[in-house]
């Protein structure tokens, strides 16, 4: 035995005018005997509300039978190992109901679920809830959810856990069987998730990629983009649009020469040309000036409110000096700690009459103060006047920074209308094929502009092609430390555990009662990602029908129990079977005592001691070795 086993030792219910009813258990096959209605199921769903579920009580829907008024707490005593544990549910008292109370301390459900788990020595871990790739959050394998295993209620015989999802099933069972610590591991969690990051950014990559290549051919139109957009393709369509875009004004130039030739005598052409260059040197001067005067200004109000703060400060020094001069004869008149008034007392003139120490020179201390005053008035006093003699030259540098300003945009004015009417001579030369050349040059321009957009939009996907290899190699080490703990991870071994289990079970029967299982032996195969039990070549459910599938889940429970003393599983030793009045339309009655002695053989073992089963049923008549417990009274609504 690997880990302490959970046995129930007494289970009570506390009626709410204060009586208690009660049922003791012991280690080995404990039977819940009664007609039926006399509330052998009740009992085991007050265990199991015991045990963590999170319902309101383990009476609700029961108002007209009047047990819903009855009870107001529920005790069960474990034993768990050595150690002695008592568990309550509190269900009527106020802020207790959604707590169990573990040897009087309150925890919630679910810190009580997570306590139990870890004094049962079962790891607590998160698994994945169906595919590992959904990229949904992984639930906490809570013992709860073991529980549907370990407790089977008398409404579900169908199948291993009713109403519970096969990813959870497969869980549980590699939970049972040991493996789950060794698969659900936070590299394998790990894994996962960078696995869906990488598979988003691919997917993201293909996608960026597809559209880019979409609008690229559709609003640019290049010859070189038919296919797909590359940084190659991208470069060369560059290289073309800038040959095209200086043949353009290169022509353009050309058309205007000509234009100048036929429009412009020869004797003016040298004016104009020196009016062109003029120009051209004004709106350089014109702009640098602006330029100039742009950055003057700002420094001029950067200064401006520096010289607010200093003298803002200038005020605030002499209010500290007019502060000192009415409150420096101020003594001390109460106690600064009690608040009490202090009474005057003998004491040498050189010594504080508060602390009694030694005071230096008083001209000294107040001089210090002085001193600190002058100098900050002083130096705040200097700086502004620093400020001031800056601000003057800066505004008189603003001043002909203006004038200059003023004096060039005349100049331009003057120049433009000079040059008015050789432009209008020449318009009316070149007009259409300048009107032509600068329409193909806007229309380049553009495209250049576009396919500057379209190589940063390639840079982007090359950093996401970047991220995708950063996180492969993120998840390198983790795939190589999943790929080890898999190859040591005996699968078909540990199946094998549970299929022996099952197999043992169904061999016992059929010598007690020869003939009862006519079908093929349980075949139980495990994966990391899955699970089946066969009969034979068929799933189980196929395979077997209604009073066969009795047997079936007999046996399911024998096998989890027979794991219990197996090194490294996880199974608490403890099964709970609430066998139907019927099955399948024929009485039990008959069938118990051979469906319970395998269970009997197998808990009298000693390496068993300490596990158990309680199990309901109508007789269990000459059973021995069993702890009987008869419930007479019958409950009718």
């Amino acid at each position: 035995m690997s880990h302490p086993y959970l046995c129930i030792s007494r289970l009570e219910r506390r009626f709410s005018n204060g009586n208690v009813e009660e049922l003791t258990f012991q280690s080995g096959v404990n039977l819940l005997v009664g007609r039926p209605n006399t509330g052998k199921t009740k009992w085991l769903q007050t265990l199991d509300f015991l045990l963590g579920d999170d319902g309101d009580n383990p009476f609700e829907g029961l108002e007209e039978t009047g047990l819903s008024e009855s009870y107001d707490a529920a005790v069960a005593h474990l034993t768990i190992g050595n150690d002695e544990i008592r568990i309550e549910r509190r269900w009527r008292e106020y802020g207790a109901k959604g707590k169990v109370f573990v040897d009087g301390k309150g925890m919630l459900v679910r810190e009580f679920q997570q306590w139990l788990m870890e004094k049962l020595g079962i790891p607590l871990l998160s698994f994945p809830k169906g595919n590992p790739m959904s990229g949904q959050t992984w639930p906490e394998l809570s013992f709860r959810i073991l529980l549907r295993h370990i407790y089977r209620q008398q409404r579900f015989w169908s199948g291993i856990a009713d109403k519970q999802l096969d990813g959870e099933q497969h869980a549980c069972l590699l939970q049972f069987l040991g493996l789950a610590e060794r698969i659900y591991t936070n590299e394998y969690g790990q894994f996962i998730k960078l696995k869906i990051d990488i598979d988003k950014m691919r997917a993201r990559h293909d996608q960026y990629s597809q559209t880019l290549n979409d609008i690229s051919r559709d609003v640019i139109g290049e010859p070189g983009l038919t296919v797909s957009v590359t940084t190659a393709t991208i470069k060369a369509a560059q290289n073309r649009l800038s040959s095209e875009i200086e043949e353009l004004r290169k022509r353009r130039r050309i058309i205007l020469m000509d234009g100048s030739a036929l429009a412009i005598p020869a004797e003016h052409r040298g004016h104009v040309t020196q009016l062109a260059e003029k120009r051209a040197d004004t709106l350089q001067r014109l702009e640098e000036a602006r330029r100039k005067a742009k950055a003057t200004s700002e420094r001029i109000d950067e200064l401006r409110r520096y010289r607010s703060d200093l003298a803002d400060e200038l005020d605030r020094i002499a209010r500290a000096e007019d502060a000192g001069t009415i409150l420096a004869d101020l003594r001390i008149t109460h106690c600064p700690a009690c608040d009490q008034a202090i009474a005057p007392t003998e004491h040498e003139p050189d010594h504080c009459f508060l602390c009694h120490q030694h005071l230096p020179n008083e001209p000294v201390i107040e001089e210090l103060g002085i001193v600190r005053l002058k100098f900050e008035r002083d130096r705040l006093s200097g700086e502004l006047k620093e400020v001031n003699e800056l601000l003057d030259i800066l505004q008189r540098e603003h001043k002909k920074q203006t004038m200059e300003i003023a004096l060039s945009e005349e100049n331009l004015h003057l120049v433009e209308i000079e040059l008015a009417p050789a432009r209008e001579s020449v318009a009316g030369y070149v007009q259409e094929d300048i009107s032509a050349v600068d329409i193909a040059l806007g229309q380049a321009s553009e495209r250049e502009r576009q396919l500057g957009r379209i190589s940063a939009a390639l840079d982007f996907g090359v950093d996401l092609v970047t991220q995708i290899t950063e996180l492969e190699q993120q998840i390198k080490p983790l795939k190589e430390r999943i790929d080890e703990l898999m190859s040591g991870t005996d699968f078909d071994s540990a199946a094998a555990l549970l299929e022996d289990g099952m197999n043992t079970y169904l061999n016992e029967i059929n010598f007690l009662q020869p003939g009862v299982w006519l079908h093929n032996p349980i075949k139980v195969d495990v994966s990391k990602s899955a699970f089946t039990i066969r009969v034979g070549n068929k799933r189980w459910h196929v395979a077997l029908g209604g009073t066969d599938t009795l047997y079936f889940l007999m046996a399911y429970h024998y096998g989890l129990l027979t794991l219990s003393d197996k090194i490294g599983c996880h199974y608490p030793g403890l099964t709970i079977i609430d066998v139907p009045g019927e099955f399948s339309g024929e009485a039990v009655e008959d069938k118990e005592n051979f469906i319970v002695q395998p269970f009997i053989n197998l808990l009298k073992q000693e390496s068993y001691g300490g596990a158990q089963l309680i199990m309901t049923g109508a007789s269990f008549s000459g059973l021995e070795s069993v702890n009987i417990q008869r419930l007479t009274r019958v409950y009718a609504a």
